[in-house]
């Protein structure tokens, strides 16, 4: 039996728990299963990784210890809690032996529970092929939540989601209501997607269509799909590798469409499945050199810069859609919108138009009124010195600031202050705009939702016009000197330069990948090419 002294030892005695947990529980309410993870983890590794089953005296133990040490572990989610800590691939037994520890109590176990069992088995078919009978169990687990419950909650179509993909078959495909059973009450998480895609590109017979349908899904709700999809259909064109043309291409169109960057893994693969077909497909890694010149194939990257055509259509709607949105009125007015059209009818066009609040509070938001008007009116003689027409947009309070530093600003730009509670970066961007294709503006601000609500169609000509025109401050240094931080004039997603494509990776995913302009260090130099003579099936070793 397990010793009870080393238990205590592992977990902390209702009402004297460890001075650290203590410390931490006003930061945020933890949630089941993950609390506190220095704990739990040493209770999975002293005891749980080296055990296939405990036994009834052991999971009690184990299950009081957890009730009794920790404040936000109870009776009802004490059982999810335990299978999320025994939850690695080679724990399936453990965990099966828990749920079974359960029901020889007469205990039932709880949809939680049973969802937890669900990601466990999935778990371990990511490592090794699930036997028929460890198959069985797992549909069997899914009828019964789906006729227990009518409609389940998120998270509970999520882990019968993962279920079902576990599984061989057709019986997969009954995850795909359950996706859409989830957009009734939340955006289907990035691991459900994710799951039913990289299936659909993983069965005998792939589902090809189904699966670049979730994946748009997916990047449409800014929601990027993790590497196992994209290993998914390498693995499955390095095996037909009649399709691979044109699957590749719409692999890397679909990446450049959505900006995305693909991890290292995927990199890695790309090559591997090049030195496997050599004759359709040629992958090299590369940096660039100044200009965005590929130190591979010595091709410049392709401009950043958008059609007249294209950034017509995105001047014309930024007013429909952005400026006078509803929730910019509720920080402005009618009013104040029509006197700054009227403003910048009467003095644009300008070369640059500055966000004077946000370069103030650029350096910090302790300095004094006297040092951000200081820092206004260097960022102005910036431009000013290289002979460009500037407008400045600030608040009403500013007027209050260094009256030597106001004056050089009014004096050598046009400037427009709104009132303290209007938005500042609609007005600038409308200004830039207005004042045509050559106009540059200066913010740290990414304009994330400003991007967003232009559409899927404007977002990326939005996002490219943002590019080729954002100035931002670096730095000030003692000497008062500034560092602007300028453009960056080529292209920084996957894109073709004739015949070439030129594919950024970074080193693993991100669910949260950054919107700012940074060049990414790492690019794979991809040459398709045409296949001349018919293709067979290319026996290969494909990983998970």
């Amino acid at each position: 039996m397990y010793n009870l002294r080393l238990l205590r030892n592992l977990l902390p005695i209702a009402g004297h728990a460890h001075p650290r947990w203590l410390a931490s529980q006003h930061k945020r309410r933890p949630q089941p299963g993950s609390l506190p993870p220095d704990r739990l983890e040493q209770l999975r590794s002293d005891l749980f990784e080296s055990r296939q089953e405990l036994s009834g005296a052991e999971w009690t133990e184990v299950r009081q210890s957890l009730v009794d040490g920790y404040k936000h572990i109870n009776g009802h989610n004490v059982d999810a809690v335990i299978l999320g800590v025994c939850s690695a691939p080679n724990q399936l037994a453990l965990a099966k032996n828990y749920v079974e520890f359960l029901r020889s109590r007469g205990s039932k176990p709880n949809a939680a529970t049973l969802g937890r069992l669900l990601r466990v088995y999935n778990a371990a078919y990511h490592e090794r092929p699930l036997s028929e009978a460890e198959q069985l169990e797992i549909l069997q687990i899914c009828r019964s939540l789906q006729a227990e419950h009518e409609t389940l909650d998120a998270s509970s179509c999520e882990n019968v989601i993962h279920g079902l993909v576990a599984t061989s078959g057709d019986d997969w495909q009954r995850g795909l209501p359950l996706l859409e059973m989830m957009k009734v009450t939340s955006t289907p998480s990035v691991a459900a997607y994710c799951a039913l895609a990289e299936k659909a590109f993983s069965v005998a017979t792939p589902e090809q269509e189904l699966a670049w349908r979730l994946l748009e899904e997916m990047a449409t709700a800014r929601k990027p799909p993790k590497c196992e999809v994209y290993l998914a259909l390498l693995n499955h064109l390095a095996n037909e590798t009649a399709q691979l043309p044109a699957q590749l291409s719409r692999l890397l169109q679909f990446l450049e469409r959505h900006e995305i960057l693909v991890s290292q893994r995927v990199a890695i693969r790309l090559q591997e499945l090049s030195s496997q077909v050599p004759q359709l497909l040629h992958t090299r890694t590369t940096h660039l050199g100044a200009l965005g010149k590929c130190q591979s194939c010595q091709q410049h990257l392709q401009p950043v810069a958008i059609s007249d055509e294209e950034f017509r259509q995105l001047r014309e709607c930024f007013l429909e859609r952005v400026l006078i949105r509803r929730d910019v009125f509720q920080r402005s007015t009618p009013e104040e919108v029509a006197r700054f059209k009227k403003f910048v009818e009467k003095t644009a066009p300008y070369d640059c138009v500055i966000d004077g609040l946000n370069v103030a509070y650029s350096t910090g938001t302790k300095k004094t009124p006297q040092q951000m008007a200081k820092l206004v009116a260097t960022v102005v003689r910036h431009f000013r010195e290289q002979d460009k027409r500037v407008l400045v947009l600030g608040r009403e309070h500013m007027r209050n600031w260094s009256k030597q530093a106001m004056h050089y600003v009014h004096s050598n730009a046009s400037l427009f202050l709104t009132s303290n509670l209007s938005h500042d970066d609609p007005f600038l961007l409308y200004a830039t705009l207005r004042s045509g294709q050559e106009t540059d503006f200066f913010s740290r601000d990414l304009m994330r939702s400003h991007a967003f609500h232009l559409g899927t169609e404007l977002k990326p000509i939005f996002r490219r016009w943002q590019q080729e025109h954002q100035f931002s401050l670096v730095t000030q240094t003692q000497t008062g000197q500034i560092i602007v931080k300028e453009p960056v004039r080529h292209r920084l997603c996957a894109h073709q330069v004739a015949g070439t494509w030129h594919v950024p990776y970074c080193a693993q995913y991100t669910p949260h990948p950054t919107d700012s302009f940074e060049v990414p260090a790492n690019w794979l130099c991809i040459q398709l090419k045409k296949q001349t003579t018919p293709a067979t099936k290319t026996k290969a070793k494909t990983t998970r």
